[in-house]
């Protein structure tokens, strides 16, 4: 669970469940005059309950936690409506405080309807009927302050982007996330749907690819690529979504390889391109993955096929024409006696058929990588020291 605590308290006191939930009875009372200032108070006092493992279970605790948090959060939120200063990070804190304080209620809502004599009734299966208490209360609430929680991932994600310290920018950008996550979850739950409040899958796909780009800027390369991959089942086609998604991958891939993961990684990438599989991207890696795995000419067909693809991949082209290079090097190595008349027949055709995939390649890059020109220079030596034409 995230952290929750908004405020310095003091350490937990050993008390046992009924003292706390004879405290949680009192806050619920408290919190229920709505006074801004036992807003701040029920949270700060609340905090023991949420930790002991007795009350932690009852859906009053959280409940009051919540609808502490939300108030507050309102009271915070109608001061800067009329221009008084506030602290807008600690006000998004309690907006997620709050939302992760219903989000656990909400299960915990389940109360058995009991007759006048204190017996449970009973359906007619046999089983106890059941009933929510605040579960109105909190869903009222959740779907009210979506729009609130979206705008927190919009404030987070400002302030990450022109935040210099890499710690803090990575913090930021996780509270980003965290919160955009946040507005899906309820946007997709089923009590949103039920209330006619939950937007299209465009809205949502949107939302979606800026939770994934915060996570990517996070280095939570895995969230990443998921909510990446989401966005784009939603419709979500923008900002490059396909080439975040595709070096989300490949950052995971990475992982993989540092590891020897090999067989790990070919069996992500193969998921991967179950879903996308023209994607060139995702068959360079794998190429690059088979590559290190079982050599050039297992990795050789991938990187075919990155080229059949994409036409205008230069790397595809690149690749292909390097591992083509790495073929014919490979006889010249095994035969160290050969004379060039004996390795001119076995060395030219394949050198021919790299020299214009090394072309391709050169042309198509427009940022001045020699690695393609140097391999065809390379080339067109042998050719004269061996004397072809």
């Amino acid at each position: 669970m995230k952290k929750m605590i908004l405020f310095a308290a003091a350490a937990i006191m050993a008390f046992g469940a009924s003292a706390q939930m004879s405290l949680v009875k009192d806050l619920s009372k408290k919190v229920g005059t709505g006074n801004p200032q036992a807003y701040a108070e029920v949270l700060q006092a609340i905090e023991p309950a949420l930790m002991n493992p007795e009350s932690a279970k009852d859906v009053l605790t959280w409940y009051t936690a919540g609808k502490a948090a939300f108030g507050l959060y309102d009271t915070m939120f109608g001061a800067k409506s009329l221009g008084q200063p506030v602290d807008e990070n600690m006000m998004n804190e309690i907006l997620s405080a709050a939302y992760e304080f219903y989000q656990t209620a909400l299960p915990l809502d389940s109360v058995v309807e009991v007759d006048k004599n204190g017996a449970p009734k009973l359906n007619k299966d046999g089983s106890k009927k059941i009933k929510t208490k605040y579960s109105k209360d909190i869903i009222g609430a959740l779907t009210a302050h979506m729009g609130d929680i979206a705008n927190a991932g919009n404030v987070y994600l400002q302030q990450a982007s022109e935040i210099t310290d890499e710690a803090k920018a990575a913090e930021a950008w996780a509270s980003a996330a965290a919160a955009y996550g946040n507005y899906v979850d309820i946007a997709r739950a089923p009590f949103a749907i039920a209330n006619g409040v939950a937007p299209a899958d465009s809205v949502l796909g949107q939302v979606r690819f800026f939770q994934a780009y915060a996570q990517y800027q996070a280095k939570d390369f895995a969230d990443a690529y998921e909510n990446f991959t989401k966005a784009r089942k939603m419709g979500y086609a923008d900002d490059n979504i396909v080439g975040f998604q595709t070096s989300s991958l490949a950052n995971m891939v990475q992982t993989m390889l540092d590891k020897n993961e090999f067989d790990k990684a070919k069996s992500f990438i193969e998921n991967a391109l179950s879903s996308d599989p023209d994607n060139a991207v995702l068959h360079d890696i794998m190429g690059f993955t088979m590559e290190l795995k079982d050599g050039v000419d297992a990795a050789l067909p991938f990187y075919r096929k990155a080229a059949e693809v994409d036409p205008n991949y230069a790397n595809a082209f690149f690749d292909v024409g390097r591992c083509l290079y790495l073929q014919a090097q490979k006889i010249i190595d095994e035969n160290p006696n050969a004379t060039n008349k004996e390795l001119v027949p076995k060395i030219k055709p394949i050198y021919d058929e790299a020299i214009p995939f090394l072309q391709k390649a050169i042309n198509l890059n427009t940022e001045g990588d020699n690695k393609a020109k140097n391999v065809l220079d390379d080339i067109l030596y042998k050719f004269e020291v061996m004397g072809v034409k």
